[in-house]
């Protein structure tokens, strides 16, 4: 790094614009031929990328190969990865299980419109774990997996309307582009505790909010009045339990058993996003909490780092989508069970053992307590977020429970000490959300955490103005 460290009289005397200027220009010193790759990819792709979260300014690195917790850029520098695809791998990069497996089925083709083994295999793997869900289908992502879950709610109950978290992140589709990241401040998202749905993207039609409903995470009076006044409209209330780009936010064991007998009070159905969370205890969240949802959807881990989905729940619920049914659900997609992800999913979720769950977790413990006392003892007003593997920052905050308490945080400084952990070699997302995975050990937070206290150091003066 250039930010001058070891002078730290010259340091306090920078503002933050030029703390700032300093930090992008070591950053684009340091990542020319990424430079030059993100502008040869605008040329053709609006942004110069296909994957919006995977933007940041000035641009984001190109990278060319990761091995194990580590991966590589275009310009030869290597980091940690703290980020795993937005946690998705669990075992990190090229995991030699999940190379082998993929690399034996490759030369026999890759999709047909057919069953195979290893889908009947990866089902089986999850109805053994998840005590919730005794039939499951697979599609090809989180974003599927959803709409799939919400339309089989709405089948079954006869209703339409869906309860969600404010912040709750639960994919692309527009039912659930509700509230993903409203402004607080803003009037139109309503008070705290009676929060307005609002639309998360221009595209979703106006009408959206006519069947989504909004309530904060962790705050049962509220979710009990929405329930008491439209608990016989309502088809599913569907939550995160670890709300994941709204902070890594754990949902308090009150809240979500709450959730659950008002859900069955009213008839309606509860659904659990463990596309993210599925990673922290074998059986998911719900095994850690002792509550059994009545449709689960999962992604990530599953896939062994291939495109996937899935999504399934008690019997009389998932039985709607048997073909042989009178009157079935229909759910078909032309990559849904893709041979080679139903193989590296086998793969990865065999080496995903109990025991790799607790050890990876008793890293995320390490991670987040180190974390906690580098900006304590820096003198940085922070709070440090998550459950088992996660970890999240948000500057300025004191306790981070709901989503508008993460919302509030300072997102600059977050982006701005991102670049700074780029550059000491760390990788991790803008919003500072942070995953460990099983090619991680105790040595290598360690690493992570003297880089992090680097980067503290570095820009200290700004963090704690």
């Amino acid at each position: 790094m250039a930010l001058g460290v070891q002078n730290p009289s010259m340091v306090d005397s920078r503002t933050r614009s030029e703390v700032e200027a300093e930090v992008i220009a070591d950053y684009r010193a340091s990542s020319p031929r990424s430079a030059a790759l993100h502008e040869a990819a605008r040329r053709v792709m609006p942004g110069g990328d296909t994957r919006t979260v995977a933007f940041h300014a000035p641009y984001p690195l190109v990278i060319t190969q990761g091995r194990g917790c580590r991966v590589q850029d275009a310009d030869g520098r290597t980091y940690v990865d703290l980020l795993n695809n937005y946690t998705s791998l669990i075992h990190g990069h090229a995991h030699p299980a999940v190379v082998a497996a993929v690399s034996e089925r490759l030369p026999f083709g890759t999709a047909f419109p057919a069953p195979n083994e290893a889908q009947t295999r990866l089902a089986q793997i999850i109805v053994d774990r998840v005590a919730s869900v005794d039939m499951v289908r697979f599609c090809n992502s989180g974003s599927e997996a959803v709409m799939n879950a919400l339309r089989a709610a709405r089948a079954f109950t006869n209703r339409d309307l869906i309860v969600k978290m404010e912040g709750g992140y639960h994919g692309t589709y527009d039912d659930v582009e509700v509230s993903v990241r409203p402004d607080p401040r803003d009037p139109a998202a309503g008070p705290d505790r009676a929060p307005t749905a609002v639309l998360g993207t221009r595209g979703v039609p106006e009408n959206t909010i006519d069947n989504v409903l909004v309530t904060p995470l962790n705050d049962i009076e509220a979710v009990e009045r929405l329930m008491r006044e439209r608990g016989t409209e309502i088809a599913a209330v569907i939550v995160e339990p670890v709300m994941g780009s709204a902070g890594m936010v754990p949902g308090d064991q009150a809240f979500v058993e709450a959730l659950r007998a008002l859900t069955l009070e009213h008839e309606a159905l509860l659904i659990f996003d463990e596309v993210m969370s599925f990673r922290l205890e074998p059986g998911g969240m719900q095994q850690h909490y002792r509550v059994r949802p009545d449709l689960t959807t999962f992604a990530k881990i599953i896939g062994g780092g291939f495109p996937v989905g899935g999504f399934g729940g008690r019997a009389s619920v998932m039985e709607q989508f048997d073909p042989l049914s009178p009157a079935p659900l229909s759910q078909s997609g032309t990559f849904n069970g893709n041979l080679i992800t139903m193989v590296a999913g086998v793969a990865a979720m065999e080496a995903y053992t109990p025991a790799e769950v607790d050890r990876i977790n008793g890293l995320g413990s390490r991670l987040r307590d180190g974390l906690r006392t580098a900006l304590e003892e820096a003198g940085v007003p922070a709070a440090v977020t998550g459950y088992g593997s996660f970890a999240g920052v948000h500057f300025g905050a004191t306790g981070v429970r709901t989503y508008r308490d993460a919302a509030l945080a300072d997102k600059g400084l977050a982006r701005l000490l991102h670049l700074v952990l780029l550059l000491e070699g760390i990788y991790v997302a803008p919003r500072l959300m942070m995953c460990a995975s099983t090619a991680m050990d105790d040595a290598t937070i360690d690493e992570v955490l003297a880089g992090f206290r680097r980067a503290i150091g570095a820009i200290r003066p700004v963090l704690a103005a």
